[in-house]
């Protein structure tokens, strides 16, 4: 860059001579001499191949300056006297005090005066602004409506850097900002390769275009764009949109840096997560975009959420690319690809298993193989560990009006009639099967809706409904989330289908199992309107209708009045299972569960309990465990007579009175507990 600044050095020491004391050049030795002379000026040819014959990288980097100031003489000056400026600091204090300007400061004035050394041009506004609008952006001119002639220009090493060679980007971007090469090796694995293909044969036409890649975060957007300029033979820049913007709007400074970079590089753009919600909105903040990146005459990528529209608010051609999740056998594809390159084997990963439950980005697959990798890197890795580590990777805080239920009942446990345990298996086989039977078998095209898997559980309390919803969570290895209805239901028109569309939407890609209790007070039937109240009553239901036609998760919902449900749910759940009172063979398991041999006991009827009390499980259980501290407390053996009494209490806590003689040959058990009553109720 010597040479560039000694042409600076050249001009300003010509210039000075003319227009300056002589005692100057004493102060500045090193950047001027009053010894220069036109002869030596000319010396130095302008054009970089022949002042850069012996470096040909120089003079092609150079070429692209020269021939974007048109061999303008204000504006090639203006770039020499800023390389000057980098190379040594005291250059803009020296045009200060030789130019009697008021401040330390480049500017196109300046540039003009030392290029023509005379005052006149200053005459010729025209040249003087076509002269500034060929290096403002690459002196990166003071941004604002100031008198452009006075506007300073910030000499900030980047030209001197990129001249001389430098790959990296501008440093004052490299902490946010990153090139990706196309000479990288190519993935194993790459989905929407035909789009890719598509969007680079668009790209591959000449002049401005933008496509604009929308997804959920971590799905796969800034590969997209990284394939389609490999495909095209181009390094990427990405750039994160907060890097250049504060609050949704653009900075001036950070932007133009941008700009900057890629005239230098003919680099590609990729301008991620652009989120212009925040006033002053999104188009006027879209045509700035479009106006700095159009004069530059190539495709650019932007990335945003579902959500943002682009199109309607530009002029210049715009491609649409919505990245959806991923299909099972895509899925089961990223997790392959993605294992090999994390250093793992694929064989001791459950990957058909991950695929079909778990609905994950691209980016969540690899954040969960990172910590694999580095947690336990041989394996083999248990299914239900993995499924932990996915909740996880997914756990953002997210889950506000839900709560997570443990799982850690099992099929053993749970005391249903055959058939509801094989409907319940059903539902699993269900959930196992789905990419057999609708991907395998060519089935999802004609099932664009429905394909939910629901079931309605209904039944008396205490039969085992959140049981079995739990039995399932567990069996399938997926976590049950029970919606809190309290901060579901609000007293406010629509805010109960803006919360409902959250859970929906969050469990759509959290992997989850939606369990409703008590829904009823949700799913109600819709009744003839016959005011306000009716007609948004009737809407909460209708809206509920519509969101188990579009999920294609799993929901379960207990209630205890089935009779209360909508008919139009009860069509929609693909399966419903009646949970009924246990039958007496099954009250018998039931005491013998929660009785188990571990339990000091002594002369227990089972077949008395198991007769006598129609119970459901969770009586019988709290019954127990009510007989147990009875025991634990009156010499530690369960006997019959802890156990009467507790079952005498638990019906009387319902608001049922029971006689001694209700039960039979141990009625005379619950004669101290009796008198005990009695006296507590005299006294």
């Amino acid at each position: 860059m010597k040479r560039l600044a000694a042409l600076a050095a050249f001009k300003l020491s010509l210039f000075l001579k003319d227009h300056a004391d002589l005692s100057l050049f004493s102060r500045y030795p090193r950047l001027i001499s009053a010894d220069v002379t036109e002869e030596e000026l000319a010396s130095y040819p302008e054009e970089p191949s022949l002042l850069y014959a012996d470096s040909p990288k120089v003079a092609a980097r150079y070429q692209k300056i020269y021939d974007a100031c048109g061999g303008d003489p204000i504006a090639l000056t203006a770039i020499q006297l800023s390389i000057l400026a980098d190379m040594d600091e005291r250059t803009l204090t020296l045009l200060r005090e030789g130019l009697g300007t008021s401040r330390d400061s480049l500017t196109i004035e300046t540039a003009a005066r030392i290029a023509l050394r005379s005052s006149e041009i200053l005459e010729n506004l025209p040249a003087l602004r076509s002269a500034y609008d060929k290096v403002e952006l690459l002196l990166q001119a003071e941004p604002g409506p100031g008198n452009f002639l006075k506007t300073p220009f910030h000499p900030d090493g980047r030209l001197a850097s990129w001249l001389s060679g430098e790959e990296l980007p501008d440093r004052s971007m490299q902490e946010s900002c990153t090139v990706f090469s196309f000479a990288a090796p190519a993935p194993a694995f790459c989905r929407l390769s035909q789009e890719i293909q598509r969007i680079a044969d668009l790209g591959a036409k000449p002049g401005f275009s933008l496509f604009h890649i929308s997804g959920e975060r971590t799905s796969g957007r800034r590969f997209f764009a990284q394939e389609a300029a490999r495909k095209l033979g181009r390094n990427l820049l990405v750039v994160p949109y907060s890097s250049v913007s504060e609050n949704g709007r653009l900075l001036a400074v950070p932007w133009r840096r941008v700009l900057r970079e890629l005239f230098l590089t003919d680099q590609l753009l990729c301008l991620c997560d652009v989120d212009c919600s925040a006033p002053p909105g999104l188009p006027s903040q879209l045509r700035l975009i479009e106006r700095g990146l159009a004069p530059l005459g190539r495709p650019v990528f932007l990335t945003t959420t579902e959500d943002i529209r682009i199109l309607p608010f530009l002029d210049a051609f715009v491609a649409q690319v919505p990245i959806h999740p991923c299909s099972i056998s895509e899925s089961a594809a990223l997790w392959d690809a993605l294992a090999r390159e994390n250093s793992l084997s694929p064989q001791n990963l459950p990957i058909q298993e991950l695929s079909v439950k778990m609905v994950l980005t691209a980016g969540q697959i690899n954040r969960i193989l990172c910590l694999l990798s580095r947690g336990s890197p041989q394996g083999p890795w248990d299914a239900r560990d993995i499924f932990k580590l996915c909740y996880q990777v997914l756990d953002d805080g997210r889950y506000q009006n839900i709560r997570v239920v443990k799982s850690w009942s099992t099929w053993e446990e749970l005391r249903l009639e055959p058939y509801q345990k094989q409907v319940l298996r059903d539902i699993c086989d269900q959930v196992e099967n789905q990419g057999v039977v609708l991907d395998n078998w060519g089935l999802r095209p004609k099932y664009p809706y429905g394909r939910c898997v629901s079931a309605l559980f209904s039944g008396p309390p205490g039969t085992g409904k959140t049981m079995a919803a739990q039995v399932l969570a567990g069996t399938l290895g997926l976590e049950l989330y029970k919606i809190d209805l309290s901060q579901i239901v609000d007293k406010y028109i629509g805010e109960t289908e803006k919360r409902l569309k959250e859970v929906f939407d969050r469990a759509e890609k959290s992997n989850m199992i939606l369990f409703f209790d008590e829904g009823d007070a949700l799913f109600g039937k819709r009744s003839e309107v016959k005011d306000a109240k009716d007609k948004y009553a009737n809407t909460e239901v209708a809206y509920l209708l519509q969101r188990m036609e579009e999920y294609s998760g799993i929901v379960l919902m207990a209630t205890n009045l089935a009779n209360q449900i909508d008919s139009a749910f009860v069509r929609r759940f693909r399966y419903h299972i009646p949970f009924t009172l246990p039958g007496e063979s099954l009250r018998r398991d039931l005491w013998h569960d929660v009785l188990p041999s571990s339990v000091p006991q002594k002369g227990i009827d089972f077949a008395y309990l198991a007769r006598q009390f129609e119970l459901p499980g969770s009586q019988i259980k709290n019954i127990a465990l009510n007989a147990c501290y009875k025991a634990a407390a009156d010499g530690g053996i369960l006997s019959m007579k802890h156990l009467v009494e507790a079952v005498f209490l638990e019906r009387q806590k319902e608001g049922k009175v029971m006689l001694a003689s209700e039960f039979g040959e141990y009625g005379n058990l619950l004669y101290d507990l009796m008198e005990r009553m009695n006296a507590s109720i005299e006294s």
